[in-house]
């Protein structure tokens, strides 16, 4: 059953065509991700979806709902929720009080609340930081963080907006598998990301922005194959990297 419906999106910022003609639609509970050069429209595309901007043209079901015309937390609280490229939080709340006010935001009160906070906090790691205030997380708290807070609002589909730019690999395969539980709890999640080991972990399917067009929508295997996208973002090399892993049975590369 499809969550979200994308039909002939397009936006324009003056004279500037952003997106134009996108059209595609989510399974539930699957993740996608969407990848593309800086530039491409990725971050406009989410922008619309979650209702922080207006499509020029086209339409944006979720549920069978449009949605495309209602504030942002009217979007939210349907359960489609977002984070941002640029970490979000109250710097002068602590971690806990972070989440407990989304949850808030989100319509939970009292022992639910709290209840719902301590899970958040298990599930993403957090536990022990739960009286830091914001300004004082690493930057890979701080991600975390951000995911909580969107996770307090019962996500039912989860955008998310580079939340591992910046991560080691430790950090990355800890938040790969926070993702994974995700999924296997019924999130569906679109998942911005330039780091392609990410994308190629994660993705049951993978769509492809370059200048403003859709240009491939499909398996992660398949679509990295594709020269139209090879020539404008993986590029050849990644291609031969990724051929030359599997042969020696290593597996993969780890960037983009």
């Amino acid at each position: 059953m499809d969550i979200l419906e994308v039909r002939e999106v397009g936006k324009s910022f003056g004279g500037l065509q952003v997106l134009e003609g996108i059209s595609f639609s989510l399974t539930e509970g699957s993740i996608t991700g969407l990848i593309g050069p800086n530039g491409a429209g990725k971050s406009t595309l989410v922008n619309l979806i979650g209702g922080a901007d207006r499509p020029n043209r086209g339409e944006i079901y979720f549920h069978s709902l449009r949605v495309d015309h209602l504030p942002v937390w009217r979007i939210a609280r349907l359960g489609l929720v977002r984070t941002f490229q640029v970490t979000r939080i109250f710097n002068d709340l602590t971690l806990r009080e972070n989440i407990r006010l989304a949850g808030w935001t989100g319509g939970l009160r009292g022992r639910k609340l709290e209840t719902e906070v301590d899970g958040i906090m298990q599930l993403c790691e957090l536990e022990t930081k739960a009286g830091v205030p914001g300004r004082d997380l690493s930057l890979p708290e701080q991600k975390r963080l951000q995911l909580a807070r969107a996770l307090a609002l019962k996500p039912k589909l989860l955008l998310l907006d580079e939340v591992m730019a910046g991560l080691n690999p430790a950090e990355l395969d800890r938040a790969i598998q926070i993702l994974r539980v995700l999924r296997d709890r019924g999130v569906t999640m679109l998942v911005i990301e330039h780091l392609m080991r990410v994308i190629m972990g994660i993705s049951d399917r993978v769509l492809v922005l370059h200048q403003g067009s859709l240009i491939a929508d499909g398996p992660p295997e398949q679509v990295v194959g594709l020269s139209r996208v090879q020539e404008a973002y993986l590029g050849r090399r990644y291609v031969q990297n990724r051929e030359t892993a599997a042969a020696n049975g290593s597996g993969g590369v780890s960037g983009c």
